[in-house]
């Protein structure tokens, strides 16, 4: 179960329609760049690949294939390994179960995407201010692979 502590301050202004991103309260360049760091040198058979849904400048985490996760814990489109990809402006979509999305929304950290109501699955984890914020974030993006990696029963 993920567990995170209430985000600080107001919810930031996000784009009310696709491509959903972040208006205000961005990521200073030093936190973005860390969170990218980290997020591409940290899981193992995750690797960047140009996202195949976001903007041009997102960056994708893309699940090696050699990992049999379930098609369901992977944004559009079909065939694709992308679970999380990285906004400019810091804040990132991701996959993650029903508990997880509500653990974000609760703690003040996300939103549904636009379109959940019509299937799209992700959700918007809004972008890290300050180190401190940055370490939520981290726990979020491991609950979203700890969540791929369920649906292969942690095989490989």
């Amino acid at each position: 179960m993920l567990e995170i502590e209430r985000r600080v301050g107001e919810r930031p202004v996000t784009s009310p329609q696709p491509p959903q991103l972040q208006v205000t309260e961005q990521s200073p360049r030093e936190i973005y760049d860390a969170l990218n760091v980290w997020a591409f040198d940290t899981f193992d058979l995750v690797r960047e690949e140009p996202t195949r849904i976001s903007v041009p400048t997102a960056r994708a985490l893309w699940l090696d294939e050699s990992v049999d996760a379930h098609p369901d814990v992977f944004m559009p489109p079909a065939g694709s390994r992308e679970f999380a990809h990285t906004h400019e402006d810091g804040s990132m979509h991701l996959m993650l179960d029903s508990d997880g999305e509500r653990c974000v929304i609760d703690a003040g950290w996300g939103e549904l995407h636009p379109y959940h109501h019509r299937g799209v699955r992700e959700i918007l984890v809004y972008a890290p201010r300050n180190a401190d914020e940055l370490e939520t974030v981290k726990l979020i993006v491991q609950a979203s692979y700890d969540h791929v990696m369920k649906s292969a029963g942690g095989t490989r």
